[in-house]
């Protein structure tokens, strides 16, 4: 590949005049203009625009730390956030923690080292070392979906974890379900105890106790769904519904149901946190709550930008709505006969 220097070289001008005729934003003589993009193409020579943006302070690069690329959640913010970049020429640079401590913390040091303009960050932990290094650059942060403890001072995009888990516990309740269970995230995940709070608060609004074997606490992706709802299946009365703290842990309960042979809704309700695109198609379409994932990626670019550009208001927390889709896999519990 050709270097600026070789272009300036065949084009007889210095890599200044490469320089400026390649940015547009200096003015250059016709002639020399033609001599340049004349050499450009011949030697098919491709910009380094990193080095280009570096020069000029900027890598025009946002980055994007999430959980698990692999949940469609995570994945639909990642677009909605490269949209919203590409309107402003910016790009993204994603990166997966894969909810390990150790592989979040060499991306935001990575991210430290001002590969990027600014993060948005879904981190599944607490406040860290790393955490308070990426602060010390001076890089605009924006939280999304969870807030880390200890840091109220970046910008938050989220959803209301706590209401929306109420509202769907609540529709269980309604259609007379009166043992209910929970397949949770682990303590320390946000967004696993804020759903976690709204199932008990809905029960106990209700005037329902839940079952202390009923909560299966720290479970996360398809196999912990799996291994969750064997254990509420094993319990000697088992719970009518089952609300499920994301789709990933609700794709393995389902899964679980069927390799006992228990049939949803008839023998058992599922309801979950988090809707995909899949569930209306499965058997049965799963009720869900639906976060809007890509509108929070796209919020995200705008506050992230805002920031870049020196915006005198910038909202400290931003709330979106989701969406309860009722579907087929939940209904009236199961008659039971009293002993």
């Amino acid at each position: 590949m050709a270097s600026i220097r070789q272009v300036a070289e065949h084009a007889g001008v210095s890599t200044a005049t490469v320089a400026r005729v390649l940015s547009g934003r200096i003015t250059v003589s016709p002639e020399l203009t033609e001599r340049v993009r004349r050499a450009v193409e011949e030697l098919n020579y491709v910009p380094n625009d990193i080095a280009r943006s570096l020069s000029r302070g900027r890598t025009n690069m946002l980055g994007l730390l999430v959980s698990d690329i692999g949940n469609p959640f995570a994945a639909q913010v990642a677009r909605g956030l490269e949209d919203e970049a590409a309107r402003h020429d910016y790009q993204v640079l994603v990166g997966s923690s894969d909810f390990e401590l150790e592989r979040e913390t060499r991306l935001l040091d990575s991210f430290a080292a001002k590969t990027v303009d600014g993060v948005a960050l879904v981190s599944a932990r607490g406040s860290t070392p790393a955490m308070a290094r990426l602060a010390r650059t001076g890089l605009p942060v924006v939280y999304v979906d969870r807030r880390p403890d200890g840091d109220t001072a970046a910008p938050l995009v989220r959803t209301d974890n706590e209401t929306a888990a109420r509202q769907a516990v609540g529709h269980l309740i309604e259609l007379g379900h009166r043992d209910l269970a929970m397949i949770s995230g682990p303590s320390w995940l946000p967004t696993a105890s804020a759903r976690l709070r709204g199932f008990r608060a809905a029960c106990a609004e209700h005037g329902l106790t839940v079952r202390a074997e009923c909560v299966r606490q720290g479970h996360l992706g398809v196999d912990g769904g799996v291994r969750a709802m064997r254990d509420l299946l094993d319990l000697p009365e088992r719970p009518t519904a089952v609300f499920s703290f994301n789709n990933l842990s609700a794709v393995g309960a389902l899964h679980a149901l069927r390799e006992r042979g228990v049939t949803a809704p008839r023998d058992i309700s599922l309801v979950t946190f988090d809707d995909m695109d899949l569930f209306p198609f499965v058997d049965p379409p799963i009720t869900a709550i639906a976060q809007p994932a890509y509108e929070i990626g796209v919020e995200a670019g705008r506050t992230l930008l805002a920031m870049l550009s020196g915006a005198a208001v910038v909202p400290r927390e931003v709330v979106l709505p989701t969406e309860f889709r009722i579907r087929s896999s939940c209904a009236e519990p199961p008659h039971r006969e009293k002993v």
